[in-house]
């Protein structure tokens, strides 16, 4: 049997077929009342081919090219086992109204894309039942309008965290007095969160987040997240993970938000 044929017609020998990434829509979805059809959108992620069709939070989904979907699930295998690219038909309610929209699936994002999409150029969200483990900075965004700040989301645990600790507590010693302002949320409780901030050199104000309020609200579930909040408190980037050249891009755009006055 002869190999798969390459897009410029020869065969490319090893056996390997070429494959299609899974579809993404772009959609966050929830149950409906029992007996009610359809599966409603809880959330639409920004930039994302749900919302390029015109979807909408409480719009109820029935079917994917002409296929129902009563439950979540129905509908993320719908779209998992079409390919990013194919251009699907959704049949949606709006208000009791039956629509009609077309879509063209993507690839699913890496965390940090996604992270970008839902919160790059918009407001941060507010810092909730945050408890003070070191610094005398308030734990709320509103009391440091006016400054860049970078929240980074940590725990005792992630070995990432404590290579990025020491690179934020010298940003911190270099660009504090120029207004940045650094703030490390973890869900660790108190006790714990200062003996590592302290084993990790955090020279930073540092919050314990034991409710996770903060966290939910960033959707800092992969450690470390690390966001930029410019002086006006919209989020200017987001890292996921700890990369060099990440934490150097971000630098050079701190550099020019501070720069900004």
């Amino acid at each position: 049997m002869s190999g798969p044929v390459a897009p410029d017609g020869s065969a490319s020998g090893d056996g390997a077929q070429p494959t299609a990434e899974p579809g993404w829509l772009g959609v966050e979805l929830a149950l409906r009342p029992s007996g009610e059809p359809g599966v409603l959108v809880r959330g639409v992620v920004p930039d994302s081919p749900a919302q390029r069709a015109g979807l909408a939070p409480g719009d109820v989904i029935l079917s994917l090219d002409g296929e129902r979907a009563d439950r979540p699930a129905d509908l993320v295998s719908l779209v998992v086992n079409r390919a990013a690219g194919d251009r699907v038909g959704i049949v949606f309610l709006r208000d009791g109204n039956t629509r009609l929209a077309s879509a063209t699936l993507e690839a699913l994002p890496s965390d940090e894309a996604m992270m970008q999409k839902r919160f790059v150029d918009a407001e941060a969200p507010g810092l909730t039942a945050l408890t003070t483990v070191q610094g005398s900075i308030p734990p709320t965004l509103t009391a440091l309008r006016g400054k860049v700040v970078i929240v980074e989301f940590w725990a005792e645990w992630c070995l990432p965290c404590r290579i990025l600790a020491p690179v934020l507590s010298e940003w911190s010693d270099r660009y504090g007095a120029r207004g940045m302002t650094v703030l490390g949320v973890t869900s660790d409780p108190v006790i714990t969160a200062a003996d590592a901030a302290r084993r990790n050199g955090m020279s930073y104000a540092v919050f314990s987040d034991e409710t996770g309020a903060t966290q939910r609200a960033y959707r800092a579930y992969s450690l470390p997240t690390l966001f930029v909040i410019d002086r006006r408190g919209v989020v200017r980037d987001v890292m996921v993970g700890f990369s060099a050249a990440r934490l150097r891009a971000i630098e050079t755009l701190v550099e020019r938000l501070l720069a900004e006055g």
